[in-house]
This record gives C-alpha cells, structure tokens and sequence, in this order.
C-alpha cells in the first residue's frame, strides 16, 4: 500500500509501540487515530524499569542489527518526543553493566569484545573491567562487562510524553474503546466498525488475539513480570543486569528492581513473594539500596511472541492491515525504530528482516 497524504489510519493500542508508529505515520501524513481499549500506557508500556539495553554482540543476526540502529537513534527519537511534549521521559544513555562470575565468563566477554568492535563499527565499547566499589565485591568476583550503547528510560513517564507528542503532531488517542476484531475495511469495536484506509495492530498481549483468526498457530501470549521502584539516590551509577535482574537508577533519584519472567501465574497484575526475593537480590547486589523505601510494586504481561523476534509487517489475507507486536522485554529499545518502519510499511518502502514476519512466527 502506497500512502497518500490525509490518509486515515487506525492504531489499535495505546503502548510505546502503539504510539510511536502513530508518531511516525502522523509525520508521514496520515491523519491517525488511535484506539486504545483501557488508557495510555496501561500494560507493560507503563512499568517501572526501562533498560534498554544491546543482545551480545556475537553471532550477529538481523535482529540484533536492528536493535543495534534503533538503540543509537534513541536519544534523537526521545528527545523530539520531549521538545514535542514538554514532559519528561526518563531517557538517558547510561552504561550498563554485568558482573562477572568465572574466570570461564571473563574469558567469553573478552571474546565478545572483539565481536563488538566489528559489529558496533566502533561507534559504541563493549569492555572487560575490575568492578566499582558500589557493587558487593562476590557479587562480581572476576570483574564487570561495561557497554555504553545501554540507555534508561522511566516507562510510565515516556508512554505519557509519548502521546502527548503524538497529540501535538495531530493524533487523535481514544481510551475506552476495545477492538474486538480486524475487518476487511477497518476493525470491530464495541462502538461499531471503525474504517479507516489501513490499521496497525500494536495492542500488546491482547494484539495477539485479534491476530489469532488470521495465523496457522498462535503468535504468542503473556509473560508476567513484576517490577518494584525504590526511593534511593545512585546519582551516575551504571544499570546493572545479573542474570534476569536489572537494577535501573533513574534521573529522579528513585532505582527500579526488575522482573521475573513467569509463565505460570494466578493474577496477572498481583505482586508477591517472588518480587520481595528480587528486591532481597538488588540489595545484595547493590548494597546502597538495603533499607531502601519501596515507592512502587508493579506487575504486568508483556506480550512474548512465539518466536523471541518483533512481529512487524502485513497481515497475510489483510491488504490494509499491518502489526507491531512482540514488544516483550526490548519494546522501549526499539521503540524508535518500529514506529519509522511501520510508517515505511505502509508505504511500500521497509525493509523488515523475514524473521520478524507474521509467517516467521506462525508458519511451520
């Protein structure tokens, strides 16, 4: 589908991908309208912990080279988002790092750290160093892996900046209003059809329903993860991440403690023992943070396709219908890039890696 100026499209899903491919298609000229069946930011795009943060730098496949472009055009994507806004969003490219703990992993980083000198163009390091002093020294007995193409961001703050940055290019956002459905001409709402020239599905987890009807298998589901906000000043401290856990220092004095990843769930919006267990981890980590106040316990579903890879791209049998599904753990990362790619899209312009296709995820 080629775009023409003043064509209406339809965004289904008020999260960070959502609303950055609502940005992006608005400043291509379609005349965007977003429906959003809860409020802004309210799944996994309103969360506490917002690491953005680079795969390894070995084996280098499509989907890292595309998350490496969309972490280096970050900061120019989420400054616009607060010159357009006037709110803040958390963002700020600070190095993560990884401790340590054999000599087996030490000798692996050093290797991987050639990788990166060839496969970040020396734009950006991937170093093998002693350990600062605020991290408990058994916690990185054999030393820090130090990225610097890392970056933060505060989740519920940038979703927020976010749609009033879309607000302000022309986008009209409608919270309260569920799809039901995709339809030949639009999408199914509780409110009766909705037409439109062409629809981008990016509804997070319930996205992946609505796409169900029009794939062979399942595209995916929701994962839980909990997440906590703790009152403490880090100042330039690194984000940490150990082995599932990040530890995220914000620029408003607060650190975010994050996630577990659990398939298997009562409620998906509770916390409980295993969230106490990962703050216990932070702080032993960390031990700045013991006796921190908790501000915030959060728990959510982020939406985990089938295939650990973005869904981006047309719908097969759907001519005007596209999707940005699949956020998962690295939607803020790529955030910048989902947006102008889907605008692309729509245009006939993208280049999308095959593995991030609807087939790739659903086909045999």
């Amino acid at each position: 589908m080629m775009g023409k100026k003043g064509n209406s499209l339809i965004v289904a899903g008020a999260g960070v991908w959502g609303l950055s491919c609502a940005l992006a298609c608005a400043r291509h000229g379609w005349r965007v309208t977003v429906l959003e069946k809860d409020r802004v930011g309210a799944g996994a795009s309103g969360g506490v912990v917002g690491a953005m943060a680079p795969h390894t730098p070995d084996r280098w496949t499509a989907k890292k080279q595309f998350q490496f472009q969309a972490l280096e055009t970050a900061t120019l994507f989420w400054e616009e988002v607060e010159h357009l806004s006037g709110l803040p969003t958390g963002y700020g490219r600070i190095e993560r790092l990884q401790p340590i703990l054999t000599h087996k992993a030490r000798t692996l980083a050093l290797a991987r750290a050639v990788c990166a000198q060839e496969v970040w163009q020396g734009r950006t390091t991937w170093t093998v160093e002693d350990a600062p002093d605020w991290i408990a020294p058994v916690c990185a007995p054999c030393g820090v892996i130090r990225d610097n193409l890392s970056a933060r961001i505060h989740p519920a703050k940038a979703t927020r900046a976010l749609a009033a940055a879309c607000q302000a290019t022309g986008v009209t956002i409608t919270e309260g209003v569920a799809v039901h459905g995709l339809s030949d001409s639009g999408v199914h709402t509780e409110c009766g059809d909705k037409h439109a020239d062409a629809v981008i599905l990016a509804a997070g987890v319930g996205g992946f329903d609505l796409l169900a009807p029009h794939t062979a298998r399942t595209p995916g589901a929701g994962q839980k993860g909990q997440a906590a906000l703790l009152k403490c000043d880090l100042g330039t401290c690194a984000q940490i991440y150990a082995d599932g856990l990040y530890i995220v220092p914000h620029s408003d004095g607060t650190v975010a403690v994050g996630s577990t990843s659990e398939d298997i769930f009562d409620h998906p919006t509770a916390t409980d023992a295993q969230l106490d267990a990962l703050i216990a981890r932070a702080q032993r980590q960390v031990p700045a943070l013991a006796g921190a106040h908790v501000l915030q316990r959060w728990a959510g579903l982020r939406p985990k396709p089938r295939k650990r890879n973005p869904m981006l791209g047309p719908v097969p049998g759907l001519d005007r219908h596209f999707v940005a599904l699949g956020a998962f753990k690295i939607g803020f990362g790529l955030a910048a890039k989902v947006g102008e790619t889907l605008a692309n899209c729509l245009e006939g312009t993208a280049r999308i890696p095959d593995s991030f296709s609807i087939e790739a995820h659903t086909g045999d």
